[in-house]
């Protein structure tokens, strides 16, 4: 046979719904409208209603009473006698408004023990509030909430008694005593719905509801029931202060071995810490130093990798100039000779090979004068110079007038270099351009060569 506890508490005494007040005060607890540590608003669970339980009861009435009320003043002759509002009319009166029933399936007990199956029991409420409305049509439902942010789960609901048997005044009427009788309390809640909840309670948690006891099944009031709700609360509240105190003094004997032990340690760890902090010292000194060190190899790298850049660069102009390597050696054959250059002047519209080759290098001494020193250049007793040249009037040759020199620009006659001017004198050629460049690239592969300032000038 089952032991799990059922009740089924109504509001009455000092916790009957008598005033507005009365009802704003079950609907400020019934919809935690209100901090607190203990309970809390996202624990619940609305089945019938809004969070506006108080209009939730004012629409009830609403629908239950106005055509009543409208035809009630229609056939008073004194306007005395006449009901603006039903709602407020009854909250004057000393009687219950609204009726509050409280239904609970288990102790706090037995939920310490079924932790898991508590949220089962949205399943056996719900259950529970249509069984009532089917078995109590006169108890008019405003409002229903499961609460499970205490100890055990339990269902509040708020409604209206509506009674239609009067025989003066308005033909339906709000009337606690007339819908719950004692035959009402006994026979639907404490039998009838106890029976069926049984069942519900059996499937969805796999224990039985105990069988009704003799004598009073139902003498908790509302009050009653909360006061012994908060009751429970304060004992638990109370057994968890003992624990925090004990933790609390375990903690202060802790605290005092741990004052014990720091002031026999506190000269070893200040001269720990002392040597950490001339340690710690010692190898910010030495990240300064590495970090210099790494600034300057970047700069070497930067360096290295600018002086590759250019050398790439005379690469690609030695490739570019390859191709007229033929006409260079014929110009720099020609020099040596001291022979003119015929068909180098554009002016006949006649140009050879050399001829367009010059042009391309051709750079003017002065009027009728011109010279070559990107072109070729001799290394002489006068250093390094370059052949001038004069146009020829005829617009159609170059006459070789003597030589220039590329430093301080003064002329030579071709008489006084005539001998100097020999191609193993020759400078500036791409052959020894281009064994430069491989000497260098050759040197750099080995990781022997660092450029000087006078090189990467």
């Amino acid at each position: 046979m089952g032991s799990v506890s059922y009740s089924a508490h109504i509001s009455n005494g000092k916790s009957a719904i008598t005033s507005k007040s009365k009802l704003q005060g079950v609907a400020k607890h019934n919809l935690r409208k209100y901090k607190s540590d203990e309970y809390s608003s996202n624990n619940i669970e609305l089945l019938v209603g809004t969070d506006n339980l108080y209009q939730d009861v004012r629409n009830v009435y609403y629908e239950e009473f106005d055509d009543v009320v409208k035809k009630y003043n229609d056939n008073q002759k004194r306007e005395d006698r006449r009901i603006d509002d039903y709602f407020d009319h009854v909250a004057e009166l000393d009687q219950d408004m609204a009726v509050e029933i409280i239904f609970q399936c288990g102790d706090k007990e037995f939920w310490e023990e079924h932790e898991e199956s508590k949220d089962k029991m949205y399943s056996v409420y719900r259950y529970t509030l249509s069984r009532l409305r089917e078995n109590l049509p006169d108890f008019k439902v405003a409002n229903a909430v499961i609460h499970f942010d205490e100890a055990s789960p339990h269902m509040h609901v708020v409604g209206v008694p509506v009674w239609s048997g009067a025989k003066k005044g308005l033909s339906k009427k709000v009337s606690k005593r007339n819908v719950f009788t004692p035959s009402t309390l006994s026979t639907i809640l404490q039998d009838k719905l106890r029976e069926e909840v049984r069942s519900c309670f059996r499937f969805n948690i796999k224990e039985m509801i105990g069988e009704k006891k003799k004598g009073r099944n139902h003498d908790l009031s509302v009050a009653e029931y909360k006061i012994k709700q908060e009751l429970e609360n304060l004992k638990e509240l109370r057994f968890e202060k003992e624990q925090t105190s004990k933790s609390i003094d375990s903690a202060k004997r802790q605290l005092k071995v741990l004052e014990v032990q720091y002031s026999e340690k506190s000269g070893e760890l200040e001269y720990e810490l002392t040597d950490k902090k001339e340690i710690a010292k010692k190898l910010d000194n030495d990240l300064l130093i590495k970090r210099a060190v790494v600034r300057v190899y970047d700069d070497e790298i930067k360096e290295k990798n600018a002086f590759l850049e250019l050398i790439d660069a005379i690469k690609r102009m030695i490739q570019n100039y390859l191709p007229l390597q033929p006409a260079v050696e014929l110009f720099a054959n020609t020099v040596e000779r001291g022979e003119n250059i015929v068909g180098g002047n554009w002016n006949r519209g006649i140009l050879s090979e050399l001829g367009r080759l010059l042009l391309s290098f051709k750079e003017i001494v002065q009027a009728g004068f011109c010279w070559f020193p990107r072109l070729m250049k001799w290394n002489t007793s006068m250093g390094e110079v370059a052949p001038v040249f004069r146009d020829d009037p005829d617009g159609y040759s170059y006459k070789l007038e003597g030589f220039r020199s590329i430093e301080t620009k003064a002329i030579y006659r071709v008489e006084n270099l005539k001998d100097e001017i020999c191609s193993e004198n020759r400078i500036g050629t791409l052959e020894q351009i281009q064994g430069s460049i491989d000497m260098l690239e050759r040197q750099i592969d080995k990781q022997d060569y660092k450029p000087d300032k006078d090189l990467r000038k």
